[in-house]
């Protein structure tokens, strides 16, 4: 072997051995920050109303024109999320166009299900026949002014009240008309 190789290789060798103990002396120094306590969830979104959620908001049988049924109900949004709410009907109301329905939102304090005691209009939502109210959240009674936002504990009542339609025609009621069995359901989602 050449002096110039030897005199190479001896080099390349010592810087070898010099990297590594400039590496070992490096990582005998070490410092480090941490950030604990991280957490994360989500919100909710929660509704509610007087009824126990079992409880039929009207029946009627045998009624006849100008004789209406009122009831009230009492909805409450116990979510933590902001969130827009609709009112809308189960699908397949039959005879609909039979009867009118009014539904007005409120105030009502000392109420207890269905009964509207201290209740106090704010608004007609909607004031129409039963067969056209809407089905759908997309088209939805607002369940505040102008779809605006509830906020966690907002409440609003609603008073319905369902009459016949006033029907003159002789011989139009031969027959019973009823509009089966229905549902109505408030949904909130968060805005």
């Amino acid at each position: 072997m050449t002096t110039l190789r030897k005199i190479s290789l001896t080099v390349l060798i010592a810087g070898l051995v010099a990297g590594v103990a400039a590496f070992g002396a490096f990582s005998a120094f070490s410092a480090t920050t941490s950030n604990t306590g991280n957490s994360f969830a989500s919100g909710t979104v929660a509704i509610g109303d007087n009824d126990g959620g079992s409880t039929a908001l009207y029946t009627s049988a045998n009624n006849k024109p100008g004789v209406p049924v009122v009831s009230c109900i009492k909805v409450t949004y116990t979510g933590s999320l902001a969130s827009e709410v609709k009112l809308y009907a189960s699908a397949g109301i039959t005879g609909g166009a039979a009867f009118n329905l009014k539904v007005e939102r409120g105030t009502q304090s000392a109420g207890s299900f269905p009964a509207c005691g201290d209740f106090v209009a704010t608004l007609t939502a909607y004031d129409g026949v039963l067969g056209a109210f809407p089905t759908t959240y997309g088209a939805g009674v607002d369940g505040k002014d102008a779809a605006a936002a509830w906020g966690t504990n907002d409440s609003i009542a609603y008073r319905f009240t369902v009459t016949a339609v006033d029907n003159t025609t002789p011989g139009a009621r031969t027959a019973v008309i009823s509009s089966g069995s229905h549902d109505f359901t408030w949904e909130a989602r968060n805005t």
